[in-house]
């Protein structure tokens, strides 16, 4: 038992990119895990939704990712789920993204892993 367990392949993940509004009483929080431009699981936090519990997010539409670019473009639709967030979009490249979420058009603060 324990020869298959260590012969199992290690599976890790890392966070390539964080988009944060950076305001700690009401934030948004968008994070990026995977590896370099590969297409990345998407967490999602807030304090206007549950508490700010981080949510793994279905997969999204994914117009554009660059982690190495500092880049992003995507849109997420909530199936009308409401363990899930309201539907957004995020856009950016450079240091700073802007998320649309609702009636809100907040910046915020994209950072990428070297």
């Amino acid at each position: 038992m324990l020869l298959t367990l260590v012969a199992q392949p290690v599976l890790a993940s890392q966070t390539a990119c964080i988009f944060s509004t950076g305001k700690t009483s009401h934030y948004y929080e968008l994070e990026f895990i995977g590896y370099s431009d590969t297409k990345p699981m998407l967490v999602f936090s807030s304090t206007t939704f549950r508490a700010g519990q981080r949510t793994p997010l279905p997969p999204a539409d994914l117009k554009h990712f660059s982690q190495k670019a500092r880049s992003v473009s995507l849109a997420f639709r909530n199936p009308e789920d409401p363990a899930l967030p309201p539907s957004f979009t995020l856009a950016g490249t450079g240091d700073h993204a802007w998320l649309t979420i609702g009636s809100a058009r907040l910046q915020g603060d994209l950072k990428c892993a070297d």
